[in-house]
């Protein structure tokens, strides 16, 4: 029976607040001028008893300027018509500038808080159940069907006396030691971005001793490190953003706490009371970090260069990026161009070295002949000249033969070699 009643009266209250909000309009209605349709501005009254701004009655005087006599002025509302010497002759409407007046200072005055969820209603009830204000449709809605209601005067008694217990759980909050987890973390992430960094340069030290092909791997190794960069802080940052804003939600409570301890008005108080309380819930909900946060062990390595000392330059390639899993990458290694090149040269010279002994029988056994012509014939020139035409074809055929066996005893020794 009390929830009907309670239900009853928040109706009622919400109806009244409805009411209050429409008289607001009807009267601002009464205090608008018909002419410009914005509140009376220095309202001048006519015969009539039809009051207007004086800028509005200047305007339409301005029009009758124009007139070789001063026509009388006529009522925008009802036509009438009042004699006029201009529009400060007319009679200044005293209570109509007042009521103007105090009603523009009560509209900018605070408006009373209104529900989100139902537009315009004010909220004047506090849910004892939820510890909330309310509006009057709130408490019929079945969100708080079965709910106790009270009015602000009791629910503010009733927070008052809570708030120093909530003030004292927000006081005693483990700030302390989330303020140390904090600065460990704060440590470790330095500590692992500096072994990371020192790492990184050692790499640069070293690979700056080189040149030409080493570049392309000294890029690779610390495009890695970059990546273990991004991985320390994308470890540590979301728990250190965490911790963090709960500190500063835990700022913020205290500060409002305080803001609000000697606020009298209940309404102000109960809704920075329940301000208070989200803010209190926020910084409860805020767990400690997992140990492995705690310990910057996973990403600092005892990692050092002088492992590469002992490689030979041309096993670079094989040198993994130090956060691989293994030491070296798997795979054979691929053989630079310029050794290609001193290879096939080598192959050419020896080639060559070994062809002479040929080379020079083929020319021998082909010389013997036209020197022993040269003696038979040298009476005889048209039978010289045949000679040594024939001479030169077969020179030809022997320079071809030779370069065909060149090539093939370099084949022969390509296939006997092994380059690996």
């Amino acid at each position: 029976m009390g929830e009907v009643c309670t239900a009853t009266s928040a109706m009622i209250a919400s109806h009244c607040a409805s009411q209050q909000l429409d008289t607001m309009e009807q009267l601002e209605e009464e205090l608008t001028c018909p002419i410009c349709c914005s509140l009376f501005e220095d309202p001048r009254v006519l015969l009539c008893s039809h009051s207007f701004c004086k800028k509005c009655l200047e305007g339409l005087l301005e029009g009758n300027r124009v007139q070789a006599y001063r026509a009388p002025l006529k009522c925008p509302t009802c036509r009438k018509e009042t004699p006029q010497n201009g529009a400060n002759s007319l009679q200044v409407n005293y209570s109509l500038r007042g009521i103007v007046e105090k009603y523009s200072k009560i509209r900018i005055m605070p408006k009373m808080s209104v529900c989100k969820q139902h537009c315009g209603q004010p909220l004047n009830i506090f849910c004892a159940t939820d510890l909330k204000l309310i509006c009057g449709f709130c408490a019929t809605t079945s969100d708080h069907r079965g709910h106790k209601f009270c009015s602000l005067e009791e629910a503010c008694e009733r927070e008052r006396e809570a708030f120093e217990a909530l003030l004292r759980g927000v006081e005693s909050w483990r700030s302390a030691d989330t303020l140390s987890c904090l600065e460990t973390l704060q440590a470790n992430k330095k500590k692992a971005l500096q072994s990371v960094t020192r790492d990184a340069e050692q790499v640069t030290d070293y690979f700056d001793k080189l040149i030409g092909a080493f570049e392309c791997k000294k890029n690779e190794i610390l495009s890695d490190f970059e990546t273990l960069k991004l991985v320390v802080m994308q470890a540590y940052d979301p728990e250190i953003a965490k911790l963090s804003a709960a500190l500063e939600e835990q700022r913020l409570a205290l500060s409002i706490a305080e803001s609000f301890r000697s606020v009298s008005e209940p309404l102000v108080f109960l809704q920075q009371m329940q301000e208070f309380r989200e803010k209190l819930e926020v910084i409860k909900g805020t767990p400690l970090p997992p140990r492995r946060y705690m310990d910057a062990g996973p990403f600092v390595t005892n990692f050092d260069v002088k492992k590469w000392d002992s490689m030979r330059l041309r096993e670079v390639d094989k040198i993994s990026v130090p956060h691989e899993s293994g030491s070296y990458r798997a795979g054979s290694a691929r053989v630079p161009a310029h050794r290609w090149k001193i290879f096939w040269m080598s192959v050419l010279v020896l080639t060559l070295l070994l062809q002479p002994c040929s080379l020079a029988a083929h020319v021998s056994s082909q010389l013997e002949p036209f020197l022993a012509a040269v003696c038979s014939y040298l009476t005889h020139s048209d039978v010289y000249l045949r000679e040594v035409t024939g001479l030169c074809a077969r020179l030809i055929g022997s320079g071809q033969e030779c370069v065909v066996n060149l090539i093939d005893s370099t084949v022969n020794f390509i296939g006997s070699c092994k380059l690996f």
